[in-house]
């Protein structure tokens, strides 16, 4: 390789490009697209990201323009002034002339991609946000090889004629399958031929630099790409020498088989290493591509077991999403890209951007379900909904997984990994989940079917969930038991739920003082009162049934609830509940009374306790769980058992009896005063560990015979020690749907804090842990954070703010103007009652022409103001969305200004000092439009 003649090429194609105005007028043209894409689609704003996914969507049909206008010089243009023979004689080969004029190219774009960059880092510095630097250097880099490998393309294209215009359409032909089979799906209707198609895009490869990631996967991609192409044009201009060899053209055969040859190798060597894609770094500040080391380990397990399976998830997601779910789509489809990187060809990834009446909705309903979900939006501070797809189907055999819709408030890294290692299992985990009234599964009545609870559906995402019938021996061996309220279990059930636990059978137990949540849950202390619907409790009607001797089971774990001593059948039972003055939300004061008792990471300062024990697996590192009206565990301190705290209460507590308070009002909240307040830290979940010595045929007793008076007879039974494993937990609304609905929601994007209760990762952290299943603890923890256009955000919170204040004002005045208007009829009554000069029926009479005249006059000044009051809603919404728009499209117009004056700022530099070169020497005389006095 000759590297002058090289860089003597180089520096004469680089430097003619920036001697002539077309070559500015280009990079003025790109650097303006690009800005505009970047900041002009509305997704950008209505995203709130501060990305760059609307630049990265439109840079594929901007290439398709730039690229060619670059290269159909690079060999055109010497044909057509005829120097084509003179770089072909000159002491060179044929890669030295390729390569100093794919270099000279390659810096002309290098150039215009540093305007651009420029330009869009000014605008962004200049208030539009906080971006993730690496992520935005990360994205250009692989702009800067998307468009090397283009570069190459482009040059095969201007090799084959000495015409620039066709040069440039014969580019734009050969780059366009590259840049545009992204969308095939446009063409191809069969999804699994538009998804292997699309696979090969430049748009696909560039997903990885999309997200910040530099992978060795889509580096080789576009290296490979500009080595094929970079081969493919020393092949034509090599095709010189054909005539004079003994084979004349018929080379042309021969380089064809070499560059197939050549294609195929590349294209096995880009399908290992995007299999086996082992090398790859997160760029980000934020680390929002890098998976958990949980994940990691999971599949590493995962491709190292040769048994499982080829696993398929298919991903269903609308093409454009709210601003409020931009961040989980971006985290969704980027989490997948990287599990199916790293599963060496374990996984595979389908995604389908679905609209809402397109034949892949229609496939996704009828093959898994999945369907558009409506979702509560903000456009412009005004409340708005929409229909979109982000679903998930997990498939690996004949087993299958389906997530209907990852909402924004779950993790969908905890749901992929959850769902591919489930199918991966060979066999899935069993949770037995016990009958005790509360009704958890759906069921029909006459008021139709009831729903099945959430706590079933998210177990049945992991595990095989059984529906258990206490009232028969429990003779299956499970993974775990789930015990809802065992309190309300009859003697015999019960005795056959202690025969379980006393085989060994881990086991959970939640008991509530007074449930409220569970509308068919029976309080600890209350009898259980069956048939007679939901007010046979108040004494409606109903039978009452006999209830199992809780103590017992607290006898055999060793702990019990607080207030729950002394016999079931001794009278009236107290179950005390703990209250507890600790709010960390002061927006939602009025509404979290001391009945919502907190178990949150602030106690920790605030009371001087350890809400969360940082020694147990299921409560380490978690922030807050909400518990309403629970009761408190006491450690008896049984022999053989270990009893570790999960979480506690602060010191500010109040404990009363469960019937000092409203059944079903927790919103009402239980007057107290300092005295009462005990000053303790009470426990709210326990874990117990131990060795339960039991006999060894317990399988095959009887039902009743358990706890009953009739095993005094049993002292010649041999016994044997079985393990205890068991968690107690003080409430059973803690597991209630609301608390799966507020997760799933996430941030509602009203302005309110979000509500950031981890009862649901609390209450399956529980179930894993006496499952033996503690792989997707920690990742139930994590969280991901990005960045978002917080310039707009501050600039518009003062309109948002004005506009709030107006709403309210005006709702101010219409309800006072409401109140004045109904005050006038209740004046005009007292008077009328205060006549004495009238009879009875004369004042009815007097009175029904009251109440109809001024009723009606009421009636039409509500009617009045209610309408006025919207109007002027409206008008301030108007204007709102006005000063809102108004912002945005101050960056927009930066947008269009600022990207040119760069480089015409460059074209007007290398002007004048060209020309003050070029009179560099010349006699003064010689020079024209000079002064005579400059000429003396």
């Amino acid at each position: 390789m000759n590297f002058t003649v090289l860089s003597a090429i180089f520096r004469r194609d680089f430097i003619s490009y920036f001697s002539s105005p077309t070559g500015y007028l280009f990079i003025c043209a790109f650097v303006f697209m690009s800005a505009t894409a970047t900041f002009f689609p509305p997704d950008f704003f209505n995203n709130n990201l501060a990305n760059l996914d609307q630049l990265t969507r439109w840079m594929p049909a901007i290439m398709l323009l730039f690229i060619p206008a670059i290269t159909m010089s690079s060999w055109a243009e010497e044909r057509r002034q005829g120097t084509d023979e003179l770089l072909l004689t000159i002491p060179a080969t044929d890669i030295d002339v390729v390569l100093g004029k794919y270099l000279a190219a390659l810096a002309i774009f290098t150039v215009s991609l540093l305007f651009s960059m420029f330009s869009i880092f000014l605008i962004f510095a200049y208030g539009l946000g906080e971006p993730d630097w690496g992520l935005f250097a990360c994205t250009f880099f692989g702009y800067w090889l998307v468009g090397g490998s283009l570069l190459s393309v482009g040059m095969v294209a201007s090799f084959l004629t000495r015409n620039l215009t066709v040069g440039f359409v014969v580019g734009m032909l050969f780059i366009a399958p590259f840049a545009l089979a992204g969308v095939a799906d446009w063409v191809v209707k069969d999804p699994a031929t538009a998804q292997l198609i699309s696979r090969w895009s430049v748009a696909h490869q560039f997903q990885d630099f999309q997200r910040g990631v530099i992978s060795l996967a889509g580096v080789s991609y576009f290296v490979i790409l500009t080595i094929v192409m970079l081969y493919l044009c020393m092949v034509l201009i090599g095709r010189r020498h054909w005539g004079t060899g003994e084979e004349g053209d018929s080379r042309w055969g021969h380089y064809f088989a070499r560059f197939a040859a050549l294609v195929l190798i590349a294209g096995g060597l880009n399908v290992i290493l995007s299999n086996y894609d082992l090398l790859r770094f997160d760029a980000t500040a934020e680390k929002i591509n890098s998976l958990s080391d949980s994940t990691s380990k999971m599949l590493a397990d995962l491709r190292k077991n040769d048994e499982v399976k080829p696993i398929t998830v298919d991903v269903f997601v609308s093409p454009k999403v709210p601003s409020e779910y931009a961040a989980q789509k971006l985290d969704l489809l980027g989490t997948l890209r990287e599990i199916e990187s790293r599963s060496d060809g374990k996984v595979r990834a389908n995604v389908y951007e679905v609209e809402t009446f397109s034949p892949q909705a229609q496939t996704a309903e009828q093959s898994y379900g999945i369907e558009p979900q409506q979702v509560n939006t903000t456009v412009r501070g005004r409340p708005d909904s929409d229909e979109i797809f982000m679903g998930l189907a997990v498939t690996s055999g004949l087993d299958k997984v389906v997530v209907p819709f990852v909402d924004k408030g779950i993790s969908p890294e905890y749901e992929l990994v959850r769902s591919i290692m489930t199918v991966a299992d060979a066999k899935r985990k069993r949770v037995g989940v016990v009958s005790t009234g509360v009704n958890m599964f759906s069921e029909f009545s006459m008021q139709g079917p009831s729903p099945k609870s959430q706590i079933i559906t998210e177990l049945e995402k992991q595990y095989e969930v059984v529906q258990v019938d206490p009232s028969e021996p429990i003779t299956d061996t499970f993974d775990v038991l789930l015990a809802v309220q065992p309190s309300q279990l009859t003697p015999d059930g019960m005795n056959n739920f202690l025969d379980a636990i006393k085989r060994g059978q881990p086991v959970a137990i939640f008991e509530d003082p007074l449930p409220t949540l569970w509308p068919g849950a029976v309080a600890t202390g209350e009898p259980n009162v069956q048939g007679g619907g939901p007010m046979a409790m108040f004494g409606g009607g109903g039978q009452e049934v006999p209830k199992g001797n809780l103590d017992a089971l607290w006898d055999l774990l060793g702990v019990r609830l607080l207030g729950s001593s002394g016999s079931m059948f001794g009278g009236p039972r107290t179950i005390d509940v703990v209250l507890q003055d600790y709010n960390p939300y002061n927006q939602y004061r009025a509404f979290f009374t001391n009945q919502f008792v907190f178990v949150d990471e602030g106690l920790a300062s605030t009371d001087d306790v350890t809400p969360f024990n940082p020694e147990s697996e299921i409560a380490e590192g978690m922030r807050q769980v909400l518990f309403l009206r629970p009761g408190a565990i006491l450690n008896d301190e049984a022999p053989n058992r270990e009893v570790t705290a999960l979480c506690s209460t602060g010191t500010s507590t109040v404990t009363a009896p469960y019937t000092a308070l409203q059944r079903f009002d927790p919103n009402d909240a239980l007057q107290v005063d300092e005295k009462q307040y005990t000053n303790k830290s009470y426990l709210m979940a326990v874990a117990v560990e131990g060795e339960i010595e039991a006999d060894a045929d317990l399988s095959l007793k009887a039902p009743g015979d358990l706890g009953s008076e009739a095993d005094d007879s049993k002292d010649d039974v041999p016994l044997e020690k079985r393990p205890l494993k068991a968690v107690v937990v003080s409430d059973i609304d803690c597991l209630g749907d609301a608390f799966f609905f507020l997760r799933a929601q996430g941030d509602r994007g009203d302005g309110m804090p979000e509500l950031t209760f981890q009862n649901v990762s609390f209450v399956l952290n529980v179930l894993d842990w006496l499952a033996g299943d503690e792989r997707y603890i920690d990742l139930r923890k994590r969280s991901r954070a990005h960045r978002f256009l917080t310039g707009i955000d501050r600039a518009t919170q003062d309109y948002r703010t004005q506009f709030q204040e107006v709403e309210k004002a005006l709702g101010e005045e219409a309800e006072a103007s409401i109140e004045t208007a109904r005050s006038e009829q209740t004046d005009a009554l007292d008077k009328l009652a205060a006549r004495t000069d009238l009879t009875a029926e004369q004042k009815s009479f007097l009175e029904r022409q009251i109440r109809a005249r001024i009723g009606t006059k009421v009636e039409n000044k509500v009617k009045q103001l209610i309408d006025e009051r919207d109007k002027e809603i409206r008008q301030a919404q108007r204007t709102l969305e006005q000063q809102i728009a108004g912002e945005q499209n101050k960056y927009k117009r930066w947008a269009l200004l600022l990207p040119p004056i760069p480089p015409i700022l460059l074209g007007l530099y290398v002007f004048f000092h060209r020309r003050t070169r070029e009179r560099e020497g010349v006699s003064k005389r010689r020079l024209r439009f000079l002064s005579e006095e400059d000429k003396k």
